[in-house]
């Protein structure tokens, strides 16, 4: 997969998480604190999400998606996590069935 399919990947993910209920956002990185969430990089490209990453080691090697949520104080966290897990799984599912991918979500906060 080309960097240009991945970043389309990692944005659709992102957009996925952050429709979870119970999601107030992803965790942002620290070149998201530094500069506006309007930015567009040298590419024209929108900087990918902070609290989300997205690997591959190889075709045959299933997907590594890390992401970084912070939830919501009136959610209760292990079903946002749960809930984000899921929708993870399903979005994947639909866009690549035969896609293995090992997922790990971590509340890195709550607001």
């Amino acid at each position: 997969m080309n960097q240009q399919a991945q970043a389309t990947l990692t944005e659709a993910l992102a957009r996925t998480v952050q429709a979870v209920p119970g999601v107030a956002f992803l965790k942002p990185d620290v070149a998201q604190r530094l500069r506006s969430a309007l930015s567009v990089s040298r590419l024209g490209h929108a900087s990918p999400p902070g609290g989300l990453r997205v690997s591959r080691a190889g075709g045959g090697e299933p997907w590594r998606i890390e992401v970084q949520i912070v939830t919501r104080a009136e959610a209760r966290a292990v079903d946002v996590t749960r809930a984000t897990r899921t929708a993870i799984e399903t979005f994947l599912e639909a866009r690549a069935p035969a896609t293995a991918a090992q997922i790990t979500v971590t509340v890195t906060g709550i607001v």
